[in-house]
């Protein structure tokens, strides 16, 4: 199947890059492979060989000097908060027996009613508000994932009277390639033709005539003309932007009020040989700008030297906010006294760092986020040849065996279909910007 891919960095991967400072690697995010899709999993073992590797690290909050498992189980958040809080946490369990289920209004809604105002405070609203930028009254139902079904007054009583059912560590256990996450795009890349991957190629605009994209403009007067299929990976919003006046203004307007968090990443190389035996590490507290750290060397070994490691931690952010605005050496600085405060880094350990900005890492889901995709998806149908894909380009919260899951599903229907059966050239446009 003949394509082009029109990538606008100098390198693909996306979110899913693997960068080095010296004899250390980091990822773009705190990546883990999650062994959910069995086709997937078989497609990437058979990808990968013995590259990619089983890790059994559990993640974890660190809330109030404590560590809580993240997701948390029943009985260690009960014992993780002493005596009274641990009275308040079951009291309000009590209490959500007797809430009516259904639907939620917000995800501030869904977290009091299934785990009681407490709990939903501390370990997800919270953090949520942080993740997100928004308020959790005005974030959707949809924000909450599997990740918490097990915390509920039936599975804590099930922990306490039998130790032999207490809940498993729901993300303890995953997949991750010895060198880093971008090992996967790097082998993916290894089986397409060079000739068809055009880096550093920015898509301008996209004409359209009857119906159908004519011609991809991008940066250096570069044009692709008459793709029979455009597949789009960019973010959302850009595509509608990137679409002009051929989208009506309903979509433009609902385009306008989508929205995606950014992440500014921060490397430190460490002079000691671990800092915990976590995967990741949660941080709720609306003070801090950190959300998440990660310790590279607890997903593989050969990430960090002998006698080394490192920290990578996320400050998420809007375009123009405080934690935007912030300059790389009074964000770092900011990063690094948080993070001895919470007792995770003894700032004399620090060594070295290093800075990226990661944009569109996470779409936001405000309240009226799906009403706004349905108006978006209903324009881009009349348009004949295009289709999206993606986290950005669906403007979707998922992971990348959901991704590899969407790609393969798209191209069997393209062969199903007979579509793209090597006469002319199928285009994909895509872009990490």
């Amino acid at each position: 199947m003949p394509f082009v891919l029109a990538e606008a960095s100098s390198e693909l991967g996306g979110m899913c890059r693997t960068f080095r400072c010296g004899e250390h690697l980091y990822d773009s995010g705190a990546h883990r492979f999650h062994d959910r899709d069995p086709e997937i999993t078989k497609d990437v073992l058979a990808l990968m060989g013995d590259s990619l590797r089983r890790v059994d690290a559990p993640s974890a909050i660190r809330d109030r000097g404590r560590f809580v498992d993240f997701p948390p189980t029943p009985l260690n958040a009960v014992f993780a908060y002493g005596i009274r809080d641990a009275g308040q946490i079951g009291l309000d369990l009590v209490r959500t027996l007797w809430r009516r289920a259904g639907s939620f209004a917000s995800f501030e809604d869904l977290a009091v009613g299934r785990f009681g105002e407490t709990l939903a405070r501390r370990i997800l609203l919270n953090y949520s508000e942080k993740l997100w930028g928004l308020p959790a009254d005005q974030l959707s139902p949809d924000v909450a994932t599997r990740r918490l079904q097990g915390m509920t007054l039936r599975s804590l009583a099930q922990e306490l009277l039998s130790p032999s059912r207490r809940s498993a560590h729901v993300d303890g256990s995953f997949l991750y390639p010895r060198r880093g996450y971008g090992q996967i795009v790097d082998a993916l890349r290894r089986g397409l033709p060079s000739e068809s991957i055009r880096l550093g190629c920015q898509v301008a605009a996209l004409e359209c005539e009857g119906g159908a994209v004519r011609r991809i403009h991008c940066s250096g007067g570069r044009t692709l003309d008459s793709p029979e299929r455009v597949v789009s990976t960019l973010p959302l919003p850009g595509l509608v932007r990137l679409l002009g006046d051929v989208m009506p203004d309903e979509a433009r307007a609902a385009a306008g009020r989508l929205r995606f968090r950014h992440i500014r990443l921060l490397f430190f190389r460490l002079r000691t040989s671990g800092v915990s035996d976590y995967a990741s590490i949660y941080i709720p507290d609306p003070a801090f700008l950190v959300s998440r750290i990660y310790e590279p060397r607890n997903r593989s070994a050969e990430m960090a030297p002998e006698g080394e490691t490192s920290l990578v931690a996320e400050v998420p952010c809007f375009p123009g906010d405080d934690a935007e605005r912030l300059a790389e050496d009074d964000l770092a600085a900011r990063v690094v006294d948080e993070l001895a405060a919470l007792g995770l880094l003894n700032p004399a350990d620090v060594v070295e760092r290093r800075h990226h900005r990661i944009p569109n890492a996470y779409p936001v889901y405000s309240i009226d986020y799906a009403r706004d995709i349905r108006v978006i998806q209903a324009a881009l149908a009349s348009i004949s040849n295009l289709d999206t894909l993606g986290r950005a380009g669906r403007f979707v919260y998922s992971h990348l065996h959901d991704q590899l899951r969407f790609g393969k599903d798209y191209v069997r229907t393209l062969r199903t279909s007979g579509t793209s059966d090597g006469g002319s050239s199928s285009w994909t446009a895509a872009s990490s910007g």
